[in-house]
């Protein structure tokens, strides 16, 4: 049996909130009806560093309901200076059109850290932790 990640430290940002798990992995929950932007993604890296201290570790995304990210944020999110704490990404999606927007983000953004879109949260972590 799974036991729930303990939250140890958590950032409640304008588009999001990060938290920093007791099992290595920084979780993004997506605030639902919401289009990230660019300063959404610079946001989300600086609570990175905040709250992980400067080190990288795998990021959990999670898009709440319909959210989504525009072109210039898909740009940021697979960029060097976007992915400076991370060691991996899994995106945890949960409709059509995220799932189209996640591939068509690794199709054309091209991210330079491994990623994946996955629907399925568990399946999500199971991957994250191969990098711990």
């Amino acid at each position: 049996m799974n036991e729930e990640p303990t939250i140890i430290k958590e950032l409640d940002l304008d588009a999001s909130i990060v938290s920093m798990r007791n099992d290595g992995i920084i979780q993004i929950f997506m605030k639902a009806n919401r289009t990230m932007n660019i300063i959404d993604g610079k946001q989300m890296v600086q609570a990175f560093k905040e709250i992980g201290g400067g080190k990288k570790y795998p990021l959990l995304f999670i898009a709440g309901n319909f959210t989504l990210a525009n072109t210039e944020a898909r740009q940021y999110a697979a960029s060097e200076e976007a992915n400076k704490y991370t060691l991996a990404s899994a995106f945890v999606v949960n409709n059509i059109a995220q799932k189209l927007m996640g591939q068509a983000y690794m199709s054309f953004n091209h991210p330079i850290t491994p990623t994946r879109i996955l629907t399925n949260e568990e399946d999500a972590i199971s991957w994250l932790k191969s990098f711990l």
